[in-house]
C-alpha cells in the first residue's frame, strides 16, 4: 500500500484550493482527534484509517456563496413560459 499525503485525500478533483500540513502520521492523528473530537485510542486502535478519512470529508462545515437548488425540467420550462408572457 502506497502512502498518499493527507492533502491529496482531502481536496476535490477539480479544486484549486490546497490543504497543507499533516505530512506525517502524527499530524494526521492530531487532526482527526481535533476535528472529529475523538480520543487517541479511537483514532489509533479502534477506527480504521479509511473510515476516519470518510468521517473527516463528511463532517458538516460552513459553505459560502449562493445555493443552487435542483429543479426538474418541467418546472424550468414553466418558468420560461411565464417569463416570456411577462415580456410581451
Amino acid at each position: 500500500m502506497q502512502a498518499v499525503s493527507f492533502g491529496e485525500e482531502r481536496k476535490d478533483a477539480d479544486s484549486k484550493t490546497e490543504v497543507i500540513g499533516n505530512d506525517c502520521f502524527l499530524g494526521q492523528i492530531a487532526t482527526f482527534m481535533e476535528n472529529l473530537h475523538l480520543s487517541y485510542d479511537e483514532v489509533v486502535y479502534k477506527i480504521p484509517y479509511r473510515n476516519l478519512v470518510i468521517m473527516q470529508k463528511d463532517k458538516l462545515h460552513a459553505v459560502y456563496g449562493s445555493k443552487v437548488d435542483k429543479e426538474s425540467g418541467r418546472s424550468m420550462s414553466e418558468r420560461r413560459r411565464k417569463n416570456k408572457k411577462k415580456e410581451k
